[in-house]
């Protein structure tokens, strides 16, 4: 045998025994990353947003937030290929709504695949008009029983985390003020921030749900006086602000222990999607994690990159879940509260 055609020989060798790199599933593809939100300018896609753009750059890939709401959101998790090209981002609605008993069951956690954690927002709070005649929900609580004859109206959208705050509080309330006091705090129904705000501003309601940053320019010094707010109650705390009063630090509980809660924002990708998949988003969102300039533009925003691998973001969000479903067991219907 020649010395030419033994080199060669070695080289078909060599190229068939050497493993072959398994290809990237996310490079150069386009893909659609649903949110259940339609605004553009709430938690839910300035969230999406941020993690959309460093998705682009550990994943390779070309891909974009399409804000279509919750219906349609659920809906295409439940249709859309197992191939990991169309996924969902958002909060802790993708399950409150079907413990509410907005939505069916055919959307429950179990018939989506979990992917990891990609951040948190601690802001989701209540406002009231500046003037309001206490200054946080514990004042509240305390204004509600020295004055038998007022009531209090707070605004929230049905099966969301303003349902959840609202439930929370009630329960609370009732334990430790009593079912009187409590059935004075009455429900209306809200729906987008400006909405809720306008409710506010027409005294058509009292105390508002919505986001930190959605609330901050109507907090400032020199706003008028017709629209000037001010924060009663956050559901977590917020690093830069700790000046805000928060549910857990007003002794407000649940099963006895003071409730810190932010939203957790999950990847949720379609049943059947295969477990390389979700692997490959995991290793981007630990490449996420690690970036400063990603903490950096979250913390800009009062958001946490406070990110979790999928098996460890399937447990947390499963265990939330059951804790949370206790407490809207105990509460009644927002409907008897209108």
């Amino acid at each position: 045998m020649n010395l030419k055609r033994l080199v060669s020989l070695v080289l078909v060798m060599v190229f068939c025994l050497t493993p072959f790199a398994e290809a990237a599933i996310y490079e150069n593809q386009r893909v659609r990353i649903v949110i259940g939100s339609t605004s553009v300018s709430g938690d839910s896609y300035m969230v999406a947003d941020i993690v959309n753009r460093y998705l682009q750059k550990y994943l390779n890939c070309q891909s974009k937030v399409d804000p279509v709401g919750a219906n349609e959101a659920f809906a295409t998790i439940q249709t859309a290929a197992p191939d990991g090209m169309t996924f969902m981002i958002f909060h802790d609605m993708t399950y409150l709504g079907v413990l509410f008993g907005s939505y069916s069951k055919e959307f429950d956690l179990e018939n989506m695949v979990i992917g990891p954690r990609v951040g948190q927002n601690p802001g989701s709070c209540f406002a009231a008009k500046r003037n309001a005649p206490y200054n946080d929900m514990k004042e509240m609580a305390e204004w509600l029983k020295n004055n038998p004859d007022k009531t209090v109206r707070l605004s929230v959208e049905m099966g969301s985390v303003s349902n959840l705050a609202f439930v929370i509080y009630y329960v609370w309330l009732k334990d430790a003020y009593g079912e009187e006091v409590a059935n004075r705090m009455r429900f209306v129904l809200g729906g987008s921030t400006d909405t809720k705000l306008q409710q506010l501003w027409d005294n058509n309601a009292d105390v508002i749900f919505g986001d930190y940053s959605s609330f901050l320019q109507y907090t400032a010094e020199g706003v008028d006086e017709q629209l000037a707010l001010k924060y009663v109650g956050l559901l977590d705390k917020i690093a830069s602000r700790p000046d805000l009063p928060v549910y857990g630090d007003m002794g407000i509980t649940i099963d006895g222990k003071p409730i810190y809660f932010s939203k957790d924002f999950l990847i949720y990708l379609p049943k059947g999607t295969p477990d390389n998949v979700v692997a490959e988003l995991d290793e981007a969102v630990a490449k996420m994690q690690a970036d400063p300039d990603f903490q950096a533009d979250m913390t800009k925003m009062t958001y946490a990159g406070n990110t979790l691998q999928s098996k460890e973001a399937r447990e947390f969000i499963y265990a939330k879940r059951d804790i949370l479903k206790k407490v809207i067991e105990s509460a009644p219907n927002l409907e008897d509260l209108e």
